[in-house]
């Protein structure tokens, strides 16, 4: 129960009084929640992975979590009531239910002043509990609430650790591996990889100032602009430190010759050097550059960046 501070206010009211003796409403009196039904006729059911508001959680790790946390849940309830909880169900029609016993259908639930409390271990209230904790009436948590992510007048909060705890668990767990990938790196395969990253690394770049790039950005929750815009840092960052080594140095090596205005690229994707098109694509350029056939031409790509950097120096 979120509560309000009438401290301040000279005039008497009822909510004022009950302020006053920790309550928020009448004893006894409650306000009855039934399932949201979105715009486009879904109901929010808390066991969607498809659902808009998960859809719109910016933390991928966080996002796929709840997308792996409900769609496991949706099967164990479905599988516990022998019901279709899908979002179109007919389920969700509470008016559909024939009595307060009916368990076929969902049912209204009243929340009181208060700790509102669960038993899980109850399938019908582990159901009402989930679509309950993303009615958009109440708040995610106090501090969503407090952050203004919810409406001013928002009587309740969820308080549910376990899940804050368990994301909170996956997410360091993945921060702490990267690192760890970090920590092994040469200082020379770092460069590599932060220039992959499209950070500001240049070869001259000191040890610290490139570890000190890759290790903020894994702490970002998504790219913020970019070619990799929205996507988790962690999980960019691992496809490249785990990347064969090869493959690295020529994605490299092709992502600094278009830097440096060795090639260019149009906005077709196609590279240009000088007036000749080379190739179609970033990508098919380098996997001309990966095939042995080929490697007459990477070693001239090399040395034209070498001379590059050097009339550049």
């Amino acid at each position: 129960m979120i509560r309000r501070d009438h401290s301040t206010s000279n005039v008497e009211s009822m909510e004022k009084g009950l302020s006053a003796k920790g309550m928020t409403r009448v004893p006894g009196t409650g306000v009855f929640k039934y399932p949201h039904k979105e715009v486009s006729g879904k109901y929010r059911t808390g066991l969607d992975p498809e659902a808009s508001y998960i859809k719109r959680i910016e933390d991928p790790h966080e996002r796929q979590h709840e997308i792996e946390r409900v769609t496991k849940l949706r099967k164990k309830l479905e599988e516990a009531l022998d019901v279709d909880l899908g979002p179109h169900s007919k389920f969700w029609n509470y008016a559909l239910a024939t009595s307060t016993d009916d368990q076929t259908h969902v049912q209204p639930y009243k929340l009181t002043d208060g700790d509102n409390l669960f038993n899980l271990d109850n399938p019908f209230m582990e159901l009402t509990f989930s679509w309950l904790r993303v009615h958009p009436t109440i708040a995610s948590s106090y501090q969503a609430w407090e952050r203004g992510e919810y409406e001013a007048d928002t009587q309740f909060y969820v308080a549910d650790e376990d899940i804050e705890n368990e994301i909170k668990f996956k997410k360091n767990q993945m921060v702490n591996r990267a690192i760890a990938k970090l920590d092994g790196m040469s200082p020379e395969k770092r460069k590599k990889v932060a220039r992959m990253l499209g950070l500001p690394v240049s070869d001259d770049a000191k040890e610290e100032f490139v570890y000190n790039q890759i290790d903020a950005l894994l702490k970002e929750k998504s790219f913020k602009t970019g070619t990799f815009q929205g996507l988790s840092p962690i999980e960019v960052f691992t496809r490249f430190a785990d990347m064969q080594e090869k493959l690295l140095s020529v994605k490299d090596l092709v992502k600094q010759a278009l830097s440096h205005s060795i090639y260019r690229m149009q906005p077709s994707g196609k590279i240009y050097e000088g007036q000749f098109e080379i190739s179609t694509s970033e990508e098919e350029l380098v996997n001309y550059l990966m095939d042995d056939d080929n490697q007459e031409d990477l070693i001239m790509l090399e040395k034209k960046l070498k001379g590059k950097k050097i009339a550049l120096a």
